[in-house]
């Protein structure tokens, strides 16, 4: 071993406690970039994935009432690719044996014809199927999937039955199986994830259509935009021609509350991962220099003895550089350690907030 080599172990072993500290605050920073950029990066993949599975609508409306041939004249508007439009209704659900009030959202699907947008994926029991489908059931059940996390925190599995409150009606909505939704991702009301008070539940359109007197009509529309088309234009020529149906003003993707959510989370947490990790990298230099400052100032004879014996500047000046190097891998080794385990247990996190899944567990009874 070179004469450099074992005064470099001798000045580790003195400020073992400063080295270590200075590893730390490295293992601090680095773990938190690959923490946080790791698991949002993750999420965005994710949610891309999702969307592009569940064909997600880039534009949405809401109207009181509006007739079905309003969709052909929507579909006409410059930058339209596609319109679909069904009926969804907010209702009050209860749980036998809970007092807890309940949220519901009901959203109508078109049972003879798979969704062009806004899709959804089985993740247990088995899809709707349309009426004369053979199920031979003949009572007034209504037959709905339900949002996977808020059957989840509920613990409903399929066959159970809740009660629901359909245009002043007391309904039996019987659970068939649990789902997923590029439009429900994030489940909550007014920008909060209740998981507890608010579900989602997937029912025949025109079962809902009849309950409240819309058959022939719809007051939710999904739109999407043809390639290089100006939405700012699009959802004014939406919002002027749902206007007389009672309608609000047409919105985009970066406005519709689920999507909302989730990017806003990707955005705050990328910018947390880059700003907060980059302090602690600069106090770790911060640190490096006092320490090898000082050390230098106090070795100051040795320094000069050793370039009478014959050593060149070049080094000594790396046996310092191999000081710092051990102190920075040291904290690169902690920190890649760090991050693995707690991105692991942020990506666990979100997932009991955001729910997508790219496959599907769909399948009919015989």
């Amino acid at each position: 071993m070179k004469a450099l080599d074992r005064k470099l172990l001798r000045d580790l072993r003195r400020m073992w406690s400063q080295a270590l500290t200075i590893a730390l605050v490295v293992a601090s920073g680095l773990g938190g970039f690959i923490t946080t950029l790791s698991a949002v990066e993750s999420l965005a993949l994710a949610r891309d994935q999702f969307y592009a599975q569940g064909h997600f609508a880039d534009a949405f409306a809401a109207v009181k009432r509006a007739p079905l041939a309003l969709a052909e004249v929507l579909r006409g508007v410059p930058g339209v690719a596609d319109v679909q439009v069904t009926v969804e209704q907010v209702v009050r659900v209860e749980i036998p044996g809970l007092v807890d009030p309940i949220i519901g959202q009901l959203i109508g699907v078109d049972l003879r014809q798979l969704p062009r947008m806004n899709q959804v994926t089985v993740r247990s029991g088995w899809a709707l199927a349309p009426p004369g489908a053979g199920q031979g059931r003949s009572d007034s059940a209504i037959d709905a999937l339900v949002s996977e996390g808020f059957a989840r925190v509920r613990g409903l599995h399929p066959g159970d039955e809740l009660i629901a409150l359909v245009n002043g009606k007391r309904r039996t909505l019987r659970i068939v199986g649990t789902a997923l939704s590029p439009e429900y991702i994030f489940a909550g009301m007014a920008g909060m994830p209740d998981l507890r008070g608010f579900g989602v539940f997937w029912v025949d359109r025109e079962a809902l259509a009849a309950a409240y007197d819309m058959q022939g009509a719809f007051n939710r529309v999904a739109v999407k935009l043809a390639p290089q088309a100006s939405e700012p234009a699009v959802l004014d020529g939406l919002s002027r021609l749902l206007a007389p149906y009672g309608g609000r003003d047409a919105r985009g993707r970066e406005d519709q509350s689920s999507h909302a959510m989730l990017d806003n989370e990707i955005k705050e947490q990328r910018v947390m991962g880059t700003l907060l990790p980059a302090i602690f990298l600069a106090v770790a230099a911060f640190l490096l220099h006092v320490v090898l400052s000082r050390l230098v100032a106090t070795q100051r004879e040795q320094i000069a003895a050793l370039k009478a014996l014959g050593y060149a500047n070049a080094a000594i000046a790396g046996h310092y550089l191999k000081l710092v190097a051990v102190i920075v891998v040291v904290g690169l080794a902690l920190g890649v350690a760090l991050g693995n385990v707690l991105g692991t247990m942020l990506t666990g996190l979100y997932a009991e907030f955001f729910f997508f899944r790219c496959s599907s567990t769909a399948s009919r009874p015989g």
